[in-house]
């Protein structure tokens, strides 16, 4: 049987303390910026949640996006929409693409729109079709 008070000096001792508070107010850890447009990317489904609704999905990615350059928004692209077969995730940061570096939306648009109806979402998805410019 395990002795349980062996290494109960060592706990808490080792962990990093919390810098965030989560949805719940609770304690939690800050997540880079990329780390959270990963996570949305992967999970995100663009519709309402118990947290959020899908526009505050929605502008949260596009916020993101702002201060992530080009190249790592591609990838993103790419892996959500051939690893997590998401469609309106990788369509709406083909859209941002559209805004930030033309020539790697070219590179990766064969690659994340792959039917008409992505297509669709891409233009519905577009941050300038989406504000009413």
């Amino acid at each position: 049987m395990a002795n349980k008070t062996l290494f109960k000096s060592l706990i808490g001792k080792l962990m990093p303390a919390t810098d965030a508070l989560n949805e719940e107010r609770a304690p939690a850890y800050a997540l880079s910026p990329r780390h959270q447009l990963a996570q949305y990317a992967a999970t995100g489904c663009l519709n309402a949640t118990f947290y959020a609704s899908a526009d505050d999905q929605l502008a949260k990615v596009i916020e993101l996006c702002a201060d992530i350059d080009a190249e790592f928004i591609a990838k993103m692209a790419v892996f959500c929409r051939e690893r997590g077969f998401m469609k309106d995730i990788s369509a709406l940061l083909c859209a941002v693409l559209s805004l930030k570096d033309r020539v790697l939306l070219n590179a990766v648009f064969p690659r994340v729109i792959d039917k008409r109806q992505d297509a669709a979402h891409l233009c519905a998805d577009h941050p300038l079709g989406r504000s009413g410019s």
